[in-house]
């Protein structure tokens, strides 16, 4: 799996708008330290995110937050045993009722295992994840890819046809081509065809 620690980054902007969308029950961290270091990392300067967001932990151990965007910062720094254990620590301090969290904690620590190759818990953290926030297409897309890596290719299919079916724009061309060229048996190679012609009606 090539997902780098940019790719990640960039990703949880996406998902989570910043940390900027607050659910009426949940009442996510509004430190200073905390939210200056999302604004940095937002930014894109990992070097004052991770200044800030390191002090907020030293102050505020159980901030599961901002765990979460450590492991992000540990991840693109290539640092993948701190992002494991900042990973784990989202994952065991995020309350709960905040699936929305509580899915990309769960996503990001996915990404770690698919890095380190470890597949069969890659993907039992990435299903995790869709079960907190079954509408999120692009943790489909990588459940895909995943499924592809491991050679479940029917599977990889159907997350593909599910993306599709979430977000008609999804960039998926690059997977599908190399589902294309990996599937064993013509039946498969039909079933990639049919879903391809799905993009064809963006």
């Amino acid at each position: 799996m090539k997902t780098t620690g940019k790719t990640i980054i960039t990703l949880l902007f996406i998902m989570l708008f910043c940390g900027t969308s607050y659910a009426e029950n949940i009442n996510r961290p509004e430190s200073d330290n905390y939210i200056n270091g999302v604004t940095a990392l937002n930014n894109g300067d990992i070097e004052t995110a991770y200044k800030l967001l390191n002090e907020e932990i030293e102050c505020n151990p159980d901030n599961g937050y901002a765990h979460c965007y450590m492991s992000l910062i540990c991840n693109a720094c290539n640092d993948i045993v701190l992002a494991m254990q900042a990973a784990n620590s989202s994952i065991e301090l995020i309350p709960e009722n905040d699936k929305e969290y509580r899915s990309f904690a769960y996503y990001t620590r996915s990404i770690l295992w698919g890095n380190l190759k470890k597949w069969d818990n890659a993907i039992c953290d990435i299903n995790k994840s869709i079960e907190l926030n079954p509408n999120d297409a692009e943790s489909f897309k990588t459940r895909a890819e995943m499924y592809m890596n491991t050679k479940h290719y029917e599977e990889a299919i159907d997350d593909l046809n599910k993306v599709l079916t979430l977000d008609k724009n999804a960039d998926v061309t690059d997977l599908m081509m190399k589902l294309i060229e990996s599937v064993p048996t013509d039946e498969l190679a039909e079933k990639v065809t049919n879903v391809m012609g799905l993009m064809s009606l963006k």
